[in-house]
Order: C-alpha cells, then structure tokens, then sequence
C-alpha cells in the first residue's frame, strides 16, 4: 500500500467516524425535541390529538397511582383523561436528559427529571390547589419511518405537594376513597392492608375488622420506597393501586374512532 493509499484509507475512516457521530447527535437532538413536544402538549391540557404522533402504535405509558395506558391511541386518551379528572393545569419542566442508544441505532433508552407547576383537586374538597410535582422519567424509543418515537415512558413520583404547604409538611394528597395512600414501604416486611375500610390507620389494619367477617390482607413489596396503596377497594392488583379510583373514560371521538366494543 502506498502512502497516498494508505492516507486516503485513514481520510475515509475519519469520515465514516465523524458521519456516526453526526448521525448520532442528529438522533439525540431529535430524540430531546421529542420530549419537550411531549411537556407542551401536556400542557395543553393533554391534547390527543397533538399526543398520539408521538406514540408508537403498541407503546406503553405508566405511572404509580395513575395506572398503564396501552397502545398509542390508548397513551393520548388516557392521558387526555388524567388531566380531565386531576391536573388541571401543568407547567411540565423536563430538566437533564439523558439518551443512550442501542448497538442497532433504531431503538434507544432515556432519562429525565420532572419539575412540574400544577393545579390538581384537592383531595377532600375538589378544589383546585397549587401543587408542585416532581418525579423522574425512564423510556424507550423507537426509530419509525425516519422519526423517533416512544415506545415506553414510565413516570415515577417522587412528591405532589400542595404549594401553601410545601414537601416537608406535606408530601403527598391524604390518602381518601378517592386517592391512593403514597406510603414508605420496606421490602420484605409484612403489611397488613385494611379491607373492611373500618380502621382508622389508613391504609394499613387497627383491628377494626374484629367485629367482623372481612380480614386484613397481608402483603409485601419487592422494592423499599413510596408505593401507592389502594384506598378505593376497586384496584385489580389489591392492595397497591392500579389507578381504578380515577375511572377514567377514553373519548375516542376526539381521535375521530368509535373505540373498541365492551364486553358485558
């Protein structure tokens, strides 16, 4: 190989290197657009209609206390129903976020903080209360037809807590029929979650039930940390709270579909 050769060979593997790192920073830049489409349409209230382009078909949106919406069209009108029922305002401050791609190019993970302005119901009186929300995102991404879209986002809550009174004083709403309880729990210990709805230890049994026939239910969590506990009895995965108390009705016309039948 002559000098010329070989110096044409280094030129082309520099331009290579430098067109991957180009595409990549390109795919990054457009990967953080996404997300900060995502905070203003959910400042608007939510709006479907802007919220299902950003959603693969079979994407997945979860959070604690709000529960999974599943498929696209699922993520926009579950969303759009969140903010009928319990934001009733937002601010959404997506701050830091982080992108890392896999081997393929096609698919990629991400990491952000949430700093969120709110108005939400308060939880004994339905009015609205200045709340502050923060809370950390995970999600995957997906390369579709030369865009990126979501394919998963998972929102975990880290406080909701009324302005006037702010985290240290109060955390989190109270726990109601209508709200879950956010409590610390231990993993590997054993809790005992109120089902008769008599005990004046909410979530947890005082041995209200004694008179009774219904008993407490003995559970433990994989994880240490903040976990919703149901307070609404209606949860399908009883006692921790898989959003049920929110009965959220999809409005399908908004994305001009009848929906999918109900089965009696």
């Amino acid at each position: 190989m002559t000098a010329d050769s070989a110096g044409a060979e280094v030129l082309r593997a520099e331009i290579a290197a430098l067109r991957s790192e180009v595409e990549r920073l390109s795919a990054k830049d457009a990967i953080t657009d996404l997300v900060t489409t995502y905070a203003r349409c959910c400042d608007v209230g939510n709006d479907p209609v802007l919220l299902r382009p950003l959603f693969t078909d079979d994407a997945t949106w979860h959070c604690d206390g709000f529960g999974t919406f599943e498929g696209g069209d699922g993520c926009a009108l579950g969303l759009k129903a969140v903010a009928g029922e319990k934001i009733w305002w937002s601010l959404h401050n997506m701050i830091s976020v982080q992108v890392t791609f896999d081997p393929s190019g096609e698919e990629a993970t991400g990491f952000w903080y949430l700093w969120e302005a709110a108005t939400l119901p308060d939880e004994h009186t339905n009015e609205p209360t200045a709340t502050w929300i923060a809370g950390t995102y995970d999600a995957r991404f997906r390369k579709v037809d030369g865009g990126w879209l979501f394919s998963k986002v998972v929102l975990k809550l880290n406080m909701a807590s009324p302005i006037d009174k702010g985290w240290v004083k109060k955390r989190w709403p109270d726990g109601t029929r209508k709200q879950p309880h956010f409590v610390t729990l231990e993993a590997g210990e054993t809790y005992y979650w109120c089902k008769c709805g008599k005990s004046k230890t909410q979530p947890f049994c005082d041995g209200s039930h004694a008179s009774g026939k219904v008993e407490p239910v003995p559970f433990r969590v994989e994880t240490s940390g903040v976990h919703p506990v149901c307070g609404c009895r209606y949860s399908k995965t009883k006692p921790l709270c898989d959003g049920s108390h929110l009965n959220l009705k999809y409005d399908w016309s908004l994305l001009g579909k009848d929906g999918p039948e109900i089965k009696a």
